[in-house]
């Protein structure tokens, strides 16, 4: 069912072909936006398109693109505006997770992480505000992806607690900086939820069972999130459902940051 609480808004989305992405981008599309999906995996954004296309909720555009290089990420902005004719809300939404103790943490691991998790963002912010500005309308909103290891610090996450407590604070200085344009800009700060990602970490740890129940442990809802709840939160931030709202952090963790676990 669909309320087309999205109908006819035109959305660019990073890493879109998996967890969290997949999930928002099909529910937008069911809500009647236009998504223009920016991920490395050109099988399955093209693929993802087709599905969206048959279903005959919605409009999605794919172009191939790695948020690590900046002229990519314009050129998904620019094909954009050429196919959809405007943008009316960005979800910086790409991603890897590396953990590694600091004594392990390579240089290369730790330029990717930054490169994908934060600078990546940065790169959709910067090439498609301007567009957003350009464009007519009301309801603009910038829907920055982050975690709740930017709140708190985990078992070898140098890297991936930077990035993501990155995003989180340049998520209030974008929102200043876009406030007299009325572009909303708020931070979405997922917990463990059940994707492609989160599993990885499960099977490439010596023990997963341990580091799954150790994952658990903390949530106070006793479960694992879905792609689908977190795409949920996605959607009141885009919408005008969250009209008072900018520069805000919401975190939906399941309840992990709220205590010490005792």
């Amino acid at each position: 069912m669909t309320n087309g609480r999205l109908q006819d808004k035109v959305v660019i989305l990073t890493g879109g072909t998996s967890g969290i992405g997949l999930a928002i981008v099909r529910l937008f599309c069911n809500e009647g936006a236009k998504v223009a999906i920016g991920a490395r995996n050109e099988k399955v954004g093209n693929e993802l398109v087709k599905d969206i296309r048959k279903s005959g909720r919605g409009e999605a555009f794919y172009v191939k693109t790695d948020v690590t290089h900046p002229e990519q990420v314009e050129n998904l902005v620019k094909q954009t505006v050429e196919h959809f004719g405007k943008v009316d809300v960005l979800v910086a939404n790409s991603g890897v997770l590396i953990l590694e103790s600091i004594l392990e943490l390579s240089l290369e691991e730790w330029e990717r992480t930054i490169a994908t998790n934060l600078s990546g963002q940065f790169y959709l912010a910067k090439y498609g505000i301007p567009a957003m500005i350009k464009s007519d309308g009301k309801g603009k909103a910038v829907i920055f992806v982050g975690s709740e290891l930017g709140t708190v610090g985990t078992t070898g996450g140098a890297a991936y607690c930077a990035s993501k407590g990155g995003i989180i604070n340049m998520t209030r200085a974008v929102a200043i900086d876009c406030a007299s344009y009325g572009i909303r800009v708020n931070c979405l700060a997922p917990g463990p939820i059940d994707t492609p990602m989160l599993q990885s970490e499960f099977t490439q740890a010596k023990d997963g069972e341990a580091v799954k129940q150790a994952q658990l442990q903390p949530l106070l809802i006793k479960r694992f999130g879905t792609a689908e709840e977190m795409a949920e939160v996605a959607l009141f931030l885009a919408t005008v459902s969250s009209s008072y709202m900018t520069g805000a952090l919401v975190v939906a963790d399941g309840g992990a940051t709220t205590w010490y676990g005792m």
